[in-house]
């Protein structure tokens, strides 16, 4: 029904902007309505967060945050509530070279500008000189800023065992 709405505001759209006829606000409404997000590219949210950390730059990673967001890091007993204080994290959880990898995920879609992705990952990093592999919990709110995909809520916790 949604794909019939929208052909028939395109076409109405297109039939009057050709005859230069005013389009009611509901048909141009349908027609410009954002496209709901699906969960491929929700997932691809975290490779564009991990190849970020391989470039180093905590700026780079900073920039994936929302300005209102709040990270509750693995590796700190310190909540981030501004930019400045998510862009101190990265800079010290940076010099480890982390990299990490799902291991099981779930994606919920909350509507079309906000989505949660939660699960397990693992990171490799180097930790006093030595390589290690850390599992931890985690659970990403994306929200859409500007049009663009924001982290708007990170929280990580390691495994208990």
């Amino acid at each position: 029904m949604k794909k019939i709405l929208i052909a028939a505001a395109f076409v109405f759209s297109s039939v009057a902007f050709a005859n230069d006829v005013q389009v009611p606000k509901v048909y141009h409404e349908i027609a410009t309505a954002p496209a709901a997000p699906r969960e491929s590219e929700i997932a691809s949210l975290f490779d564009r967060w991990n190849a970020a950390l391989a470039t180093g730059d905590a700026d780079t990673v900073t920039k994936l945050y929302a300005p209102n967001a709040v990270l509750e890091p693995t590796v700190s007993n310190e909540v981030r509530t501004t930019t400045d204080g998510i862009r101190d994290y990265f800079v010290k959880f940076l010099k480890m070279k982390p990299q990490g990898t799902i291991n099981v995920r779930e994606i919920r879609l909350l509507g079309d500008s906000a989505a949660l992705d939660t699960g397990v990952y693992t990171f490799d990093l180097i930790k006093n000189g030595t390589h290690q592999k850390v599992q931890a919990r985690y659970t990403y709110v994306y929200q859409k800023v500007d049009g663009n995909w924001k982290i708007l809520n990170h929280h990580s916790s390691m495994m208990p065992q």
